[in-house]
């Protein structure tokens, strides 16, 4: 024990004598330490990492975990409102313990039985997105919609930018009509 309360007050030191910083002050400039994960979070992770971070349900629910752990997940609704249209339901990447709040899965059976209804649920709570994407030969133009709880929606670009619309879209047509109205006014 001693052993290891010496080694920190010569860390402190070190750090004090290369930052000029109390070591106090230094661990605020540190990335947050990452929460451990629940038992069901930690078996969801291994199963997704058995499948190489892609894993698709038998409901057509394809789950993505990248290298930095986030996740995202995707469910195309068809049939789509035109042939070179891309739409459907996606959950936006998250960090692993937030996707596994977000869902509320208790274990691996969460992912395999989850459903559009489950989706379209969160869609509603403000949680997934609707992704309207035109796909003809060279272009591909996508935005992500999002519910509010003010009766409007937030339009997101692959590059993030955000917008307000004053109104929700209930039908396929009007997220397509829109997105390629935002297409024609932004990049035609």
């Amino acid at each position: 024990m001693i052993k290891d309360a010496t080694l920190v007050q010569r860390c402190k030191f070190k750090v004090k004598l290369v930052t000029g910083l109390p070591a106090t002050r230094i661990s605020s400039l540190l990335p947050a330490k990452k929460q451990p994960l629940t038992k069901a979070a930690r078996h969801i992770y291994q199963f997704l990492d058995d499948y190489l971070g892609i894993y698709d349900n038998p409901q057509g629910i394809e789950f993505c975990m990248n290298n930095d752990d986030t996740v995202f997940v995707i469910l195309p609704l068809n049939p789509p409102p035109e042939p070179w249209i891309d739409f459907g339901y996606m959950y936006p990447s998250t960090a692993f313990s937030k996707f596994v709040r977000d869902f509320q899965f208790a274990g691996t059976l969460g992912l395999k039985r989850l459903t559009a209804a489950n989706l379209e649920s969160m869609y509603q709570a403000g949680k997934v997105e609707i992704y309207c994407t035109i796909v003809v030969q060279v272009i591909f133009y996508c935005l992500y919609f999002r519910l509010t709880k003010h009766n409007t929606m937030i339009v997101r670009d692959d590059y993030d930018n955000e917008h307000e619309v004053g109104e929700v879209f209930h039908s396929p047509i009007q997220f397509m009509e829109y997105t390629q109205n935002h297409w024609l006014l932004k990049e035609g």
